[in-house]
């Protein structure tokens, strides 16, 4: 290799070091959110709220608030204003617990469960264009890591929830 591109390459790295986990961990999230949002025009479920709440509501119909604010790691108000938003889309509603009048259970509408099955099958789509090339093995390690990452910077009142 020439003296200018062992310089050159010198040069490069330190201008350009190398990416950290977490760096690259974000790097992927805003491509993947990059992509889900490409599927939507605007409107609430471009937001990754409205994605959250609606993915834990497809497996976990009938929560109530605080559960979800707990699912998703999520604040309380951007729980409340993301269900105003999708109640008014049409995609939930929000019904008082018969047992306890003082908890609100929130249910995908039938307008709901259409939409979230149709952003499973893209999500599903996108999965798979992230996971090509990886072996069950390596997917369950990079699982593993991913979570251990996850509980490192989770809140210590919101680890018990995950």
């Amino acid at each position: 290799m020439s003296k200018k591109k062992v310089v050159e390459q010198e040069i490069f790295s330190k201008t350009h070091p190398a990416p950290t986990p977490p760096m690259l961990v974000n790097e992927i999230a805003r491509l993947f959110h990059g992509k889900m949002r490409a599927f939507e025009a605007d409107g609430v479920m471009t937001q990754e709220s409205a994605r959250q709440i609606m993915r834990i509501l497809s497996h976990a119909d009938g929560c109530s608030q605080l559960e979800l604010v707990c699912k998703t790691h999520l604040k309380p108000p951007t729980v409340s204003i993301t269900l105003k938003r999708l109640e008014a889309d049409g995609l939930v509603r929000r019904v008082a617990d018969e047992m306890d009048m003082r908890v609100v259970r929130v249910y995908l509408s039938e307008k709901g469960f259409a939409y979230n099955k149709l952003i499973h099958e893209r999500l599903k789509a996108v999965d798979a264009e992230l996971m090509r090339g990886f072996t069950e093995k390596e997917t369950a390690v990079l699982l593993k890591y991913l979570e251990r990452m996850r509980d490192n910077i989770l809140p210590d009142d919101m680890k018990k929830h995950s």
